[in-house]
């Protein structure tokens, strides 16, 4: 008799446990769930609240959200500036395009491919950029763009396609290409 009680005891607790490791394995997956969902939304997971704090980009400021262009009339130069919102946001490839695309000009940029450390893009209406926007515009296009997506740490090289014109042309470009644009 012993031995069957001992063997009911032993299946009870089996299924007990079977039965709790299966609650904390689904709540466990549900969470791990929820908090991909968010990082990939480019949100940030609050792990005091539980919950995912996303953000929305004010279209308004968008120029705190990328590297913008701004002349300096004293030294009469272009240089770049660090958007100060650039650090709320996830920086993916997609969504830097994404915020770059909302600048107030006519060529945009369309994702291509990522490979190794080099992003390539190609620029919509490149003749606009190339040939209507001067060597100035042009310059600051190009090097707001670079120092953009080159906030993504494992981005290093931008390639640029579009056809040559008399402004700019395709081609690999990284930050030193415009580190004069850098105040010192």
């Amino acid at each position: 008799m012993n031995k069957k009680k001992n063997k009911r005891i032993k299946s009870g607790l089996l299924i007990i446990g079977i039965t709790l490791l299966l609650i904390f394995g689904v709540k466990w997956i549900i969470q791990f769930v929820q908090i991909d969902s968010c990082l990939d939304k480019g949100g940030k997971w609050n792990y005091d609240f539980k919950k995912c704090e996303c953000y929305s980009i004010d279209a308004s400021r968008i120029t705190d959200y990328y590297w913008d262009s701004d002349f300096d009339t004293i030294t009469n130069r272009e240089y770049l500036i660090r958007g100060k919102m650039l650090d709320s946001i996830a920086k993916s490839p997609n969504e830097l395009i994404e915020i770059l695309n909302m600048r107030p000009s006519k060529c945009k940029i369309d994702y291509v491919e990522k490979t190794g450390d080099t992003l390539k893009i190609r620029i919509l209406e490149d003749e606009y950029l190339t040939e209507q926007m001067g060597t100035s515009g042009a310059d600051c296009y190009m090097a707001e763009t670079i120092y953009t997506l080159t906030e993504n740490d494992l981005i290093q090289f931008v390639r640029f396609e579009m056809a040559y014109g008399s402004h700019a042309g395709p081609g690999l470009y990284c930050r030193k290409d415009y580190e004069r644009m850098i105040k010192k």
